[in-house]
């Protein structure tokens, strides 16, 4: 998809620029008040440090920040100066703790992304959410060749850190760890330079339109859909009903990779965070001219049809928060009478048990469990068949294809099937399939077709799950964008996506996933147990000193692994077969109506004891 207007794709260059190619020169560096432009993306290159007195501080800025009011600018950015650290806005205050996280001592490295709410007082910067990403590390004070006053310490904890216009920070995260895995091993952080030239770097290199693909670099639907497998069409449809949700778990990154993942479901809507940033924003496009596609470039007729014409859904608007991670300093905002809704990752178990946070759901990265707080929202994302059939054949093409790594980025599909692209496309099926429904169910009670009359188009979506999402703030205020009414896109089947889903053919792919992932699950366990067999044999062998009684007990334990590996391999294939499609709901022989189960309690001995019963 090309924007309207001609510009180059943004592009990340592992190399620093030459120097005629630096966006800045020596005298914008020493400029105290620099003017950057509202469509630049890359803003500032700082550094943060833990203070042995003030806690954590922003010691250096690149390019310097505005002055504040009150402020002495000439001595903002002197570094290493006792009691002396870059003066930050009120909006910012709490910017040095999210760059330096909890528990980050017991770490090495650590990739911390947040989001930060513009400062009015800066009227030449975006008036949006900006983005931050941060590289911490730590090294023994003891090896460093220029040991300042200031380190007093055993240990010096730095971040560097980059902030940009737009979430693009995935994509220049590789270049941000080099850099200040090379600055660390300078061992003297009075050598800035080093920080100077990777701003020149991504300001030049990171510019113009961004595509899809830099959007989306550095998060992992695959990871998503294989730690929380059906949990991940709950945590979508949570995401609609602009409720209290925390991500809770020990590695930073990974909470902020999650909930982009998650946020990227929904088409557009990562270039649509301008107002996530702080409640009080809430302001989002309003009729035709909406200016988050005049920003990004991009036309209604390069949206690929009506419906998404006008994404993305303005969820992270009025009264709503979206912080990938979240400091204690920032806990009351979630306490907020303004804070309706968010959206945050913590590594800090207080916000688990604090009441006032009000948390209405839980993901742990961690175990991948989804705990509900409020008991209301059990019926609201109750999964229907269908439901159930879409999102488990989803989880069966990735955990067929997966191969557990550390790195989130060495786990991409090759292939289409389960890759990141096929698992969005799938989810933005979905939604057009809803809003198809949606708009078709508005009728469908005076219409004159009678494949439409009198037919339940939202009874496979849940019913209460649209009902809510209906009187959500965002819904209304998307349908004010779209002129009251939801669009018609005849190419879309008001249905949906596995409609005509059985239960029983439910039952039986999910078994078919287990029994794969419990197949590569007990791979070790076989080898351990072959190797313990050998060895137990081996040691039979030599108790046994008949040559005939040696053969024979070799022979009977061969048929014994034969035999068990001919079983496992026959249960594999049976239940590896394409379940049958028999419709949606599975008749009652007894009453010859037709009833919905819920798969998972399914009990498949429960015509055998009916029988029982009866006799």
């Amino acid at each position: 998809m090309e924007p309207e207007t001609k510009s180059e794709n943004a592009t990340i260059d592992e190399e620093a620029p030459k120097d005629g190619d630096a966006s800045l020169s020596q005298e914008s560096a020493s400029s105290t008040e620099p003017q950057p432009q509202k469509s630049r993306i890359i803003l500032h290159v700082l550094c943060v440090a833990f203070h042995h007195r003030n806690g954590p501080q922003v010691e250096f800025a690149f390019p310097p920040f505005p002055p504040l009011p009150g402020s002495n600018p000439s001595e903002d950015n002197k570094l290493l100066r006792e009691d002396t650290s870059v003066a930050l806005p009120e909006e910012w205050s709490f910017l040095p703790f999210l760059c330096l996280p909890d528990g980050a001592h017991a770490t090495d490295e650590e990739f911390i992304y947040f989001h930060l709410p513009p400062v009015p007082e800066w009227k030449s910067y975006p008036q949006s959410t900006l983005f931050g990403l941060a590289c911490y590390r730590q090294m023994p004070a003891s090896e460093l060749i220029n040991k300042t006053v200031d380190v007093t310490r055993s240990t010096v904890q730095k971040a560097v850190v980059v902030l940009a216009t737009q979430p693009v920070l995935g994509s220049v995260r590789s270049k941000l760890g080099l850099v200040t895995r090379a600055f660390f091993e300078q061992k003297d952080f009075s050598k800035l330079e080093i920080l100077e030239t990777l701003y020149n770097s991504l300001a030049v290199s990171v510019s113009g339109y961004i595509p899809d693909s830099t959007l989306y670099m550095g998060i992992s639907l695959r990871e998503l859909v294989n730690k929380f497998k059906q949990k991940t069409l709950q945590l979508f449809k949570l995401l609609f009903l602009e409720k209290r949700i925390l991500f809770f778990g020990s590695k930073v990154e990974r909470l902020s990779a999650y909930q982009y993942s998650l946020v990227s479901l929904i088409p557009e809507l990562l270039r649509g965070l301008r107002d996530a940033g702080a409640p009080s924003l809430g302001r989002g496009p309003e009729g035709k001219d909406d200016p988050t596609k005049k920003m990004y470039g991009v036309s209604s007729d390069q949206q690929g049809g009506l419906l998404r014409q006008w994404m993305p859904l303005p969820i992270f608007g009025e009264s709503a928060f979206f912080q990938p991670y979240i400091p204690l300093q920032q806990m009351d905002v979630l306490m907020s009478s303004d804070t309706k809704s968010y959206l945050v990752g913590t590594s800090n178990a207080i916000f688990l048990h604090h009441k006032g946070c009000a948390v209405d759901a839980i993901a742990n990265v961690d175990t991948g469990t989804l705990e509900l707080m409020n008991p209301a929202l059990n019926p609201l994302i109750s999964l229907t068949t269908p439901d159930k059939k879409f999102i488990d054949d989803i989880t069966k093409s990735v955990v067929a294809t997966w191969s557990p790594e550390d790195d989130m980025s060495m786990n991409q599909q090759l292939s289409f099937e389960g890759s990141d692209d096929d698992i969005r496309a799938r989810f933005e099926l979905y939604l057009l399939t809803l809003l198809a429904s949606v708009k078709t169910a508005q009728t469908a009670a005076i219409s004159v077709d009678p494949a439409i009359r009198g037919k339940d188009f939202l009874a496979d979506f849940n019913p209460a799950w649209v009902k809510a999402w209906q009187s959500t703030i965002h819904y209304t205020k998307w349908l004010a964008i779209i002129g009251g009414e939801l669009p018609d896109n005849p190419n879309i089947s008001p249905a949906h996506p596995c409609q005509g889903a059985s239960t029983f053919g439910i039952l039986q792919t999910s078994f078919a996933a287990r029994l794969s992932e419990l197949g590569r699950n007990l791979s070790p366990i076989q080898q351990n147990i072959n190797k313990a067999v050998e060895t137990s044999l081996t040691k039979a062998m030599d108790t046994v000193t008949d040559p005939a009684q040696q053969q024979r007990l070799q022979a009977t334990t061969s048929q014994i692994f034969a035999n068990v590996s001919s079983f496992l391999n026959q249960k594999r294939k049976d239940w590896s077969v394409s379940p049958p499609s028999t419709g949606r709901t599975t008749p009652d022989i007894a009453t010859g109506e037709s009833q919905e189960h819920d798969w998972e309690d399914v009990d498949i001995n429960e015509d055998a004891k009916k029988q029982e019963s009866k006799g």
